[in-house]
């Protein structure tokens, strides 16, 4: 599978690596996201599209594994109330 062996290079790389993508950019990005869950070592590998150019994408390492279901951290108790952003921002 060509998506696991740019994923390893990416993992054995010092950053990261930058990849072109030819052809269907979501069913490639699909692919590798996909192949990324066959192996829990590459959940270090951050994938995002680069922002200098719309056909390629970043494979980053990242210090720590992508959550995977981990549970949402309470809110913070601080003092005062708490407003709801739409509130806060006008929004109806």
């Amino acid at each position: 599978m060509k998506e696991l062996e740019i994923l390893y290079t990416a993992l054995h790389s010092e950053y990261g690596i930058e990849v072109e993508i030819l052809g269907n950019f979501q069913t490639s990005l699909q692919r590798l996201y996909t192949a990324r869950r066959s192996d829990p070592d590459l959940d270090i590998i951050q994938i995002s599209r680069s922002p200098s150019s719309m056909s390629h994408i970043w494979l980053v390492k990242t210090d720590r594994p992508a959550p995977q279901g981990e549970a949402l951290k309470g809110n913070p108790q601080g003092e005062g109330p708490l407003f709801d952003l739409a509130d806060l921002l006008g929004d109806d």
